[in-house]
């Protein structure tokens, strides 16, 4: 019985694409349409974890497709699933952080 051997993404296309979502994110942010204002303290730390949720999202994703076969779809499925799943992840953070800090 033949296997497929672990080819996984580049970790470089996980990581821009991480990088383009939570731009895209910051982008549409409120109806602003600008990247203007990204560079301050607050921002930076907020797109910072859409940025390592996305990361966690698109790499988990990546391992758990990894044994299938490489193309284009798998690439694509990889790149949407995983990014769907880091917002995801990172929305329920905010969410779990909001949670706590009104309960106290």
């Amino acid at each position: 019985m033949a296997t497929t051997p672990n080819r996984p993404i580049h970790w470089t296309k996980l990581a821009g694409t991480a990088l383009v979502v939570t731009l895209f994110l910051y982008f549409i942010d409120e109806g602003r349409y600008s990247l203007s204002g990204l560079f301050t303290v607050g921002n930076l730390v907020a797109m910072s974890f859409y940025l390592l949720g996305l990361l966690v999202g698109l790499f988990g994703i990546a391992v758990l497709f990894a044994r299938h076969e490489p193309s284009f779809g798998r690439t694509a499925m990889v790149l949407m699933l995983g990014s769907a799943v880091g917002v995801m992840l990172t929305v329920a953070f905010f969410y779990l952080l909001h949670g706590a800090a009104t309960t106290h």
